[in-house]
């Protein structure tokens, strides 16, 4: 399957990232240029490219979007999509205006509100299609896999899902072949940027989806509340949520007095790190530290060596997104160009975590906070 080579399909516009050092000359895109002048780090552009063969702009960042009001006479859509991708960079709160600064809709956001209306205990699902690998592990938790039919190719977990048909990548599955399987309902994501092309795509083809999306343990117990009422298996559910919540007592219990600086890193280059609305803040926190770059907005953020130097971690953990445990090499953090003064580089305190645990918020989460603590405990 190649590549999408759009950010967001509705049924009547393709939204196209375009490049803040490419944005189009000409008087429609007059504003968007101005806007780029100041950028925050998570502001992106977008060609809204309609049936119709206008081109419309669009303006994103996390506190605010902006779009023209022809935009969004021209698809109704639109706000949902926007709101969409708000919620995967962790924001929770859209705020819709027009280029002049009006507002055209300001609303808390939650992942139901982003789902298919109108799900419910009564939907009783038996085929279920899962787009990224938490949802797989969810549903096998709650003792109800054996209605899975197809997911996206990362999932390694439970083994039955070696024996379902694979979607394609879980920022770029398949949503056409999802349709044609006819699922009773789809759990799509909005973790990470990237996945609002899932949840826009699949509600422009009328796919049935619940979007699950937590940003910390108390959302995880949340969605599996949820997730067990439509699927029809609420005792399950409550058992699942008291094994977790006593699994995190146990953490509490045991994590040491002082809380000791982590950095944790998604990606190595460029460097990526969970930031304020992430769920790994507390999975740290159990585990007996602080995250280095919590105070700063977005789930996901770019940081320079520098930042990390100025940060001062005391430990790290790599955690890289899709890269077994085994190939987890500590030296490349260790022997990194810039980090030669960073004093738990220097000290060998730099540690592989499992991303199958770090990065995907559900049943499993919290080994990661029993692995680095291990590590912190040595420290405090």
């Amino acid at each position: 399957m190649k590549k999408p080579t759009h950010q967001w399909e509705t049924r009547r516009h393709r939204a196209k990232r375009v490049p803040l050092e490419m944005l189009p000359e000409g008087s429609a895109w007059e504003w968007v240029r101005a806007r780029a002048t100041t950028a925050g780090p998570r502001a992106e552009a977008f060609a809204l490219e309609f049936e119709d063969g206008r081109v419309l702009p669009a303006w994103c960042e996390l506190d605010a979007q902006y779009v023209g009001p022809e935009a969004i006479t021209a698809d109704p859509d639109l706000a949902h999509a926007l709101a969409c991708w708000v919620f995967a960079r962790g924001g929770r709160h859209q705020n819709l205006r027009h280029p002049n600064g009006e507002l055209v809709a300001a609303a808390p956001l939650s992942a139901r509100n982003l789902s298919t209306p109108g799900l419910s205990d009564a939907h009783r699902s038996q085929r279920l299609i899962t787009l990224c690998p938490s949802n797989a592990e969810m549903v096998h938790a709650l003792g109800a896999f054996e209605r899975v039919v197809a997911c996206e190719e990362s999932s390694d977990y439970p083994p039955a899902v070696e024996q379902l048909e694979r979607l394609g990548p879980d920022l770029a599955p398949d949503l056409s072949r999802v349709a044609e399987l006819a699922p009773d309902l789809v759990l799509s994501s909005l973790t990470v940027p990237g996945m609002e092309r899932n949840v826009v795509g699949l509600r422009a083809r009328g796919v049935s989806q619940l979007v699950l999306a937590p940003r910390s343990l108390d959302e995880v117990f949340a969605e599996i509340s949820d997730l067990a009422a439509v699927l029809g298996v609420s005792g399950a559910g409550e058992a699942l949520k008291n094994t977790l919540r006593a699994e995190r007592e146990r953490l509490i219990s045991t994590r040491p007095a002082r809380r000791v600086p982590v950095y944790l890193e998604w990606w190595p280059r460029p460097m990526f790190t969970p930031g304020r609305d992430c769920y790994s803040n507390e999975l740290i926190a159990l585990a007996g530290g602080h995250n280095v770059f919590a105070r700063r907005e977005g789930s996901s953020l770019e940081i320079s060596v520098d930042e990390l130097l100025d940060a001062a971690p005391e430990v790290c953990f790599l955690s890289w997104c899709g890269v077994a445990a085994e190939k987890l090499d500590p030296a490349r953090l260790i022997e990194r160009p810039g980090l030669e003064a960073l004093a738990a580089a220097q000290a060998g305190r730099v540690y592989p975590l499992d991303e199958r645990y770090s990065g995907r918020p559900g049943p499993r989460m919290l080994e990661a906070a029993r692995i680095m603590s291990a590590a912190i405990r040595d420290l405090a």
